[in-house]
């Protein structure tokens, strides 16, 4: 089915269609959506978007088409006004804090127990799905020493199932909320999902803004836990070995020396 048969079927307003022309990894992301909203709906009762289509325009570009969800994000709620009806409502100012706080403390809620709880029984022996990997959320490939250029992350398989699956970008502004109940009513925005280590996506437990935006202020030692393989022949590949040290010494990068001897250290152990 193609984006205008859809369209004429169901109307423009009930779609939300991606499309994504910047990037290879871009086109990538559209493909690894398409295939984690197919895992989440087939394992799963997570509320999520409806994967209506997928696939490639005849000049390369790829899309996704899913079902739109109706309802505010729950980062919109720190602009929003009360959401009670009138003669209940907490305040006439905007926003109101009482309803931001509430839609948060149940949105945390649905986190913890409705999509961690069945994210993490789903395990694979690769990373990433069938095949592709997706760098974290709180790195910047594309723009950050020694990872420009990285065209490809190996799936690292595992002799036992210990990857499990992760949304990869647990935050406010990729959960839609019932403006009425205050509710999680979905969530949104899969193109970083995967079978990764436990703990990979890095969520601190709260869906607070400024939280989630110092998320990449300290990745050291997230690249030394996660991604010390990538790292080590990205290091070794990389010209500028003045610049790479200069990261070390602000601490913006791990030893790779470090990464190395707990290497060897994990091979003889």
């Amino acid at each position: 089915m193609t984006i205008h048969t859809l369209l004429a079927k169901l109307g423009k307003g009930l779609l939300n269609i991606a499309q994504m022309i910047t990037s290879d990894r871009n086109h990538e992301r559209i493909t690894n959506e398409a295939r984690a909203l197919k895992l989440v709906s087939q394992e799963t009762s997570i509320p999520a978007p409806r994967l209506l289509d997928h696939g490639s325009h005849p000049d390369g570009r790829r899309y996704l088409i899913t079902e739109y969800i109706e309802g505010p994000t729950l980062s919109s709620f720190s602009r929003r006004s009360c959401s009670m009806p009138e003669g209940k409502k907490h305040t006439t100012a905007t926003p109101c804090q009482t309803c931001s706080d509430t839609a948060h403390s149940n949105a945390v809620h649905f986190i913890l127990h409705t999509v961690l709880p069945q994210l993490t029984k789903l395990t694979s022996r690769t990373r990433g799905i069938d095949g592709f990997v997706m760098p974290p959320s709180w790195l910047s490939p594309d723009a950050q020493p020694p990872w420009i250029g990285k065209q490809s992350w190996s799936t690292l398989p595992l002799e036992q199932p210990e990857y499990v699956f992760q949304h990869g970008d647990l935050a406010a502004h990729n959960i839609i909320m019932d403006r009425v109940t205050l509710q999680a009513k979905a969530l949104i925005d899969w193109e970083y999902a995967g079978f990764y280590p436990a703990g990979m996506e890095n969520w601190t437990g709260t869906l607070d803004r400024d939280v989630y935006s110092a998320r990449s202020d300290d990745t050291a030692h997230l690249i030394q836990r996660f991604l010390a393989v990538e790292y080590a022949e990205c290091c070794h590949n990389w010209g500028d070995k003045a610049e790479l040290h200069e990261l070390i010494e602000l601490g913006k990068l791990p030893q790779p020396d470090q990464i190395r001897q707990n290497k060897t250290e994990q091979k003889n152990s």
